[in-house]
């Protein structure tokens, strides 16, 4: 799908990776729309890129002190800028330790932030794409949902959970006008790496694999390059270094499988229904 002159929504747009994201949908002449929680941030990035800021926390329904809430994200920035054409769920939190060093508010925002927001926005968009004929989906989750360190149990399962669900979403979406990118990216020279390697066990664990060069720090603009490139290739997988590739592969070759064995099965019908428990 080509960026140039689309709208594009991107969440976390002022970490390493979505600062990158939105310079380089910039240069390519997308309108992009910033989402994050740090409103004097997104500012300046809006500025330097021409982008649109919208202060959200995408962890709070209705969101408070000036920023947007996650319900009717979608709606609010569609009123203000237009149809969203391609929606990419980049803000993540890494959330280091041992289970039991972590709080429940730990969990629930590490796993609210890497899986709830990403589904529920794209929920949000898709029948606005749907209906247009147009649209892309691109989910930034991590090669720790393929294998995990010590000290990322949490992380690791809220990002295999994304990536599991952009599968889900590509057999759901065959056929249609919408496509989708997963995006699988290893250790990025970034805030969050600091932050990881102050955990013992996970400094440990990454300074081995990265020694032994099973995978390698990449670089915010390369993987920003990368991710935008698989955009307009309609991509439907990036898996970054690509020394970690195969690896990545033979993890989602169950998903690979069942596509083709359910191919040709209707994903969607006039009238979808509901399964809800009872009670």
């Amino acid at each position: 799908m080509r960026t140039t002159g689309a709208h594009v929504l991107l969440t976390g747009a002022t970490g390493t990776i979505g600062a990158a994201l939105a310079r380089r949908l910039a240069v390519r002449g997308a309108r992009v729309t910033l989402l994050a929680r740090t409103p004097d941030a997104l500012a300046a990035l809006a500025r330097s890129t021409g982008g649109t800021a919208f202060p959200a926390d995408l962890c709070d329904p209705d969101g408070v002190e000036g920023l947007q809430g996650l319900h009717g994200l979608v709606n609010r920035v569609e009123a203000e800028q237009g149809p969203v054409d391609v929606l990419v769920n980049n803000a993540g939190a890494e959330t280091t330790g041992f289970l039991t060093d972590l709080t429940a508010e730990d969990l629930r925002r590490t796993v609210d932030l890497n899986l709830t927001a990403p589904l529920e926005l794209c929920r949000q968009v898709l029948p606005g794409m749907l209906a247009r004929g147009r649209g892309h989906l691109v989910n930034v989750s991590s090669l720790a949902g393929v294998a995990t360190f010590p000290g990322l149990a949490v992380y690791g399962g809220s990002k295999a959970g994304l990536t599991h669900a952009t599968s889900g979403l590509r057999a759901d979406l065959r056929g249609t006008p919408v496509g989708t990118l997963a995006v699988e990216i290893g250790p990025v020279v970034s805030e969050m790496m600091d932050r990881i390697g102050r955990h013992r066990p996970s400094e440990a664990a990454f300074d081995r694999v990265l020694r032994a060069r099973l995978l390698t720090l990449l670089d915010p603009d390369h993987v920003a390059h990368r991710i935008v490139s698989a955009i307009e290739a309609d991509r439907p997988h990036l898996r970054l270094p690509r020394r970690a590739a195969p690896i990545a592969a033979v993890t989602g070759a169950p998903r690979a499988l069942a596509r083709i064995a359910l191919s040709g099965i209707p994903t969607r019908h006039p009238h979808p229904t509901v399964t809800r428990s009872a009670g």
